[in-house]
């Protein structure tokens, strides 16, 4: 988990280097459910990372407040009318085609959320955390099946990586916390 651990800080470091820009808040958006396990790792993360609220750094999606594609074009609303210019990091829970469970992928530009229940939301992020979950099965029914399955150890070894690595980041980079 060491060296996940440390590749996740040296891979979010690389693509926080734009936060030099003239960003108003720091807003972290942690999607997903509280009621599937596979689609739990963002409110988990969520809630990890509360602690860090702050004037500056806002923590969207907890296990007692979720962020998930029923109320996300409300939350996008709130953060337009909330936030001049917001530096958005978004996590989600990913489905992929290939074997990849357990790994933790890191991008920067527009994200989709829903999309592997045939639902989707596409707005934009600065970086987009995706974690690696399980396979994507095409169907709306397998996909929930497959994230019912998920092993608790792997999200919160996951959750425990990306918590620990961002508030690290944040803390060394000494910018809204």
């Amino acid at each position: 988990m060491y060296k996940k651990y440390l590749q996740f800080i040296k891979e979010f470091e690389n693509n926080f280097d734009d936060i030099q820009n003239d960003y108003s808040n720091l807003v972290i958006l942690c999607i997903g459910t509280n009621s599937i396990i596979g689609d739990s790792i963002g409110p988990i993360i969520g809630s990890n990372l509360k602690h860090l609220e702050n004037e500056y750094l806002k923590i969207y999606g907890t296990m007692r407040d979720t962020l998930n594609f029923n109320n996300a074009k409300d939350v996008i609303n709130d953060i337009c009318n909330n936030f001049s210019k917001p530096y958005i990091i978004t996590i989600d829970a990913a489905l992929s085609n290939r074997k990849k469970a357990g790994e933790i992928v890191l991008n920067k530009g527009y994200i989709k959320i829903g999309k592997a229940l045939e639902r989707s939301i596409c707005f934009y992020s600065n970086i987009n955390i995706n974690c690696v979950v399980g396979r994507n099965l095409q169907l709306k029914e397998d996909n929930i099946e497959e994230l019912k399955k998920v092993e608790k150890k792997n999200i919160y070894e996951m959750s425990e990586i990306v918590s620990l690595g961002i508030e690290n980041v944040l803390r060394n980079v000494n910018i809204f916390v």
